[in-house]
């Protein structure tokens, strides 16, 4: 599993680096592009406030049990300059008496994003530790809603996501939906196809909180760990209103396949079992914003709709169906620091080098 992971990996770069160096090569003179102004050498902060928090569904005697970490919302800065993109999240303080009800879960995520002119490339960590059952009053209808939830205090996940896409018309920007390093100045439209993938492990549901004093050891319980991997391609538009206001949609179908593995916990015996499952997705999504000379703002809904079924022999890994971005940013000068690290990470690796439009 992990040498598939990787060969994928090692196959989507040499991709990415033959592509940047036929482009580099075959350009011998830069026009200015009258769809798109270039921002890159300027530096972006931007403050953006999400909910697009993972959940799960756990198998418990037939029943499907959804989960999530103690978090309603995320908060982060973007940090954005040239072809790079950071996302910083701060960890949303929890109330004393919502650790009481939903336990105490410590997240960690950290984001990055490599955008070039066709290509762009995206890298995520997610860890997550202590789980709460969103739906415990279907299991215990008594609890009032706004009191205890059952919890999954040891429950832990980390999972490594990516994807490589490619845009077929030069005249889209994609920079100023995802980083606001250039500006759409006219509309346009692209097709875009690519490839995701997601590394995960989901372990430690051995224990299970009934009440403030109850803390349960199951002896039958999963471990689950596995790879899946999806191609897409769909097409995206961007409708601009007088150089800065803009409307943005896409509409994104896929296939994938999961590979997976169990560790089932009884007992009297520990199995490893491996399984796959093919699916199916379809993302979509609609944003509005402004993107002016320094200041920029906007919000991005998103819809995801998956054949993936609740699975018996795992934990089954869903992102929310539904979520929204609200975003407020400033570009300004690049400090010296910034210029100077990317501007040397530039010169060890010529093929990062943009080419001024």
């Amino acid at each position: 599993m992990i040498k598939l992971f990787f060969t994928i990996l090692y196959l989507g770069f040499s991709t990415y680096l033959y592509s940047q160096g036929t482009v580099i090569d075959t350009i011998l003179t830069v026009n200015e592009n009258l769809y798109i102004k270039d921002h890159k050498k300027q530096f972006n902060v931007k403050f953006e406030v999400s909910n697009d928090i993972l959940q799960y569904s756990l198998p418990k005697e037939g029943v499907e049990l959804n989960i999530k970490p103690n978090l309603n919302l995320k908060y982060a800065f973007v940090l954005s300059y040239k072809f790079a993109s950071i996302r910083l999240g701060i960890r949303p303080r929890v109330s004393d008496e919502d650790k009481k009800n939903k336990g105490d879960s410590n997240s960690f995520r950290l984001h990055f994003k490599l955008l070039f002119d066709y290509w762009s490339h995206l890298f995520e960590y997610n860890h997550d530790r202590g789980y709460y059952v969103v739906n415990t009053k279907d299991f215990i209808p008594e609890i009032p809603k706004s009191e205890f939830r059952i919890q999954f205090p040891n429950l832990t996940t980390d999972i490594f996501s990516g994807s490589t896409t490619y845009k077929f018309n030069e005249n889209y920007s994609v920079r100023a939906i995802e980083s606001q390093t250039e500006i759409q100045i006219k509309s346009a439209g692209t097709i875009m196809s690519g490839i995701n993938y997601n590394l995960y492990s989901i372990k430690g549901n051995d224990k299970i909180k009934f009440s403030e004093d109850e803390i349960i050891i199951r002896e039958n319980y999963n471990d689950t760990q596995g790879f899946n991997v999806a191609l897409n391609a769909g097409y995206y538009y961007t409708f601009v209103y007088q150089k800065h206001w803009y409307a943005n949609a896409y509409l994104s179908p896929g296939m994938g396949i999961d590979f997976y593995e169990t560790t089932s916990y009884t007992p009297d015996e520990t199995l490893n079992r491996s399984f796959n499952d093919v699916f199916y997705s379809l993302h979509s999504g609609l944003g509005i914003g402004y993107n002016g000379k320094k200041i920029f703002f906007g919000a991005n809904y998103a819809n995801k709709i998956s054949s993936e079924k609740f699975n018996e022999n795992k934990i089954q890994l869903q992102i929310l169906k539904n979520s929204f971005h609200i975003f407020l940013g400033y570009r300004f000068k690049a400090p010296k620091s910034v210029k100077g690290t990317i501007d040397y990470i530039e010169k060890k690796v010529p093929l990062l080098e943009e080419k001024n439009r």
